[in-house]
């Protein structure tokens, strides 16, 4: 059982949300990410809420921690209590008291550890989202924390959990679960069709073989492939839109994060979001998608997270899974929740144990069985059988051969919400070049206060 109050927050959001490396229009604009409805009054309300865990402390422990978990489904938020439950049972010197912060995708989570740095009563650690770890970080929330990891075990995470988890080289987050995003497939569709699937990525479709079969499979009924643009424009357009322009050769950032101009609106950038245009021109992709387009058979292919394996399962829909197209060089979507030690801990060394904890092979192993999500150690995915084949031998190679993190930039905020406007004005079948070198002054104007 789980208790919910309102905890309502006294503060100045413009304020606060400048001092943790964003601006009036980061709240904004993270509704669009999420999306919100960015008519929306920002509420200075925040919901958050405590867990009934099974190991309560006995009073004779040394050290005593508060950690933030994010809300989020039933399984995973119970998880979570049994792994700190865990913890808290093999060290008999720290008990850890663990407390839900409500994420409604929105700024809520935000809000929260706003307020909380604000009124400086941080927790020792913090679930946060992966992208926004930089903007954390230059704002001096979270530690680093490389010393504490030693390189064997560093070398078991994937590349793309680690490079998440930098800034300006040194690492602040380790994540327990990765994502990805394959390209599934309706194999009574593709049977019917006489059309062969790629089943490892040295197979993997090029940009000009995906459009072909994209446009075979379209038919008066039925949509060639599903985008999920249903999502809104927001994060997901760059989780899942973003690796267009890495397979083709381009970024959006430059490599050391101080600018956007020649990236965001670079000749890579655009000819990727033109690719993306044709699909929308073509029309094997639908702008307003159905929810459950791709389960209910009315889209043959669709670009979705490890979430859409569960659906199409549970749709009992004969579906697999094949790898994310590409251009000059394969990539494919990463990022997830991740764990971070904040700076205010007074307990560092048995807050990163806490952390290391969350993060080690069984917690790993445990929460993707859990999910569904892949993990985010190369032990895990050895030690999982059903990585070992497909469609999940799919999932595995996209995450530790071609997985590309989103940029680690305390500008993300806006540089996401320029991409995702763009992608969505291809989508529209709008010029592109004008909207790029629009939201390109946008980026810059938000890079100005990080570069000096």
């Amino acid at each position: 059982m789980k208790k919910a109050f309102k905890w309502v927050v006294p503060m100045s959001l413009a304020g606060i949300l400048a001092a943790c490396g964003g601006n009036d229009a980061d709240s904004s604009t993270e509704e669009a990410q999420n999306g919100g409805d960015e008519g929306d009054t920002p509420s200075d309300v925040v919901e958050t809420g405590d867990v009934d865990q099974g190991v309560e402390a006995s009073g004779d422990e040394d050290v005593v921690l508060d950690m933030w978990i994010h809300q989020t489904g039933e399984d995973e938020t119970d998880f979570y209590i049994e792994r700190i439950d865990a913890f808290n049972e093999a060290n008999d010197h720290i008990h850890v008291n663990a407390e839900i912060i409500i994420d409604d995708g929105g700024s809520s989570y935000s809000d929260a550890v706003n307020a909380s740095l604000v009124a400086g009563n941080l927790p020792d650690v913090l679930a946060l989202d992966g992208p926004y770890v930089a903007s954390f970080a230059e704002a001096d929330i979270l530690m680093a924390v490389d010393d504490y990891l030693s390189d064997e075990d560093r070398s078991d995470f994937v590349d793309s959990i680690l490079e998440q988890g930098s800034y300006n080289g040194e690492l602040y987050s380790l994540g327990a679960m990765e994502a990805s995003v394959p390209l599934y497939y309706n194999k009574d569709i593709f049977e019917e069709e006489g059309i062969e699937a790629p089943e490892t990525l040295e197979d993997a479709w090029t940009w000009d073989e995906f459009m072909e079969v994209a446009q075979e499979l379209t038919t008066e009924d039925r949509y060639g492939l599903n985008m999920f643009m249903n999502y809104g424009v927001g994060e997901w357009l760059t989780f899942m839109g973003a690796p267009f322009v890495w397979s083709n050769n381009g970024d959006i950032i430059s490599e050391d994060g101080t600018t956007s101009e020649g990236y965001l609106n670079g000749p890579e950038t655009l000819e990727a979001l033109e690719y993306v245009k044709s699909l929308f021109e073509e029309g094997v992709v639908d702008l307003t998608p159905g929810e459950m387009q791709f389960e209910e058979g009315n889209a043959a292919m669709a670009l979705g997270g490890p979430w859409i394996a569960v659906s199409a399962e549970d749709a009992d829909l004969n579906w697999g899974m094949m790898p994310y197209p590409y251009s000059e060089q394969m990539k494919s979507p990463s990022g997830s929740m991740a764990y971070g030690v904040t700076t205010s801990s007074e307990h560092p060394d048995e807050a990163f144990e806490l952390m290391h904890w969350m993060t080690n092979e069984e917690s790993v192993e445990g929460l993707s069985e859990v999910t569904g999500m892949p993990p985010a150690r190369i032990s895990a995915f050895e030690s999982m059988d059903k990585y070992q084949e497909l469609p999940w031998s799919i999932m595995r190679e996209q995450v530790i051969e071609t997985a590309h993190a989103r940029p680690q930039t305390p500008a993300y905020p806006v540089l996401t919400d320029a991409f995702a406007q763009a992608f969505h004005a291809a989508a529209l079948g709008e010029d592109i070049q004008p909207v790029l070198d629009q939201q390109v002054q946008r980026v810059e104007r938000e890079l100005q206060r990080f570069n000096d």
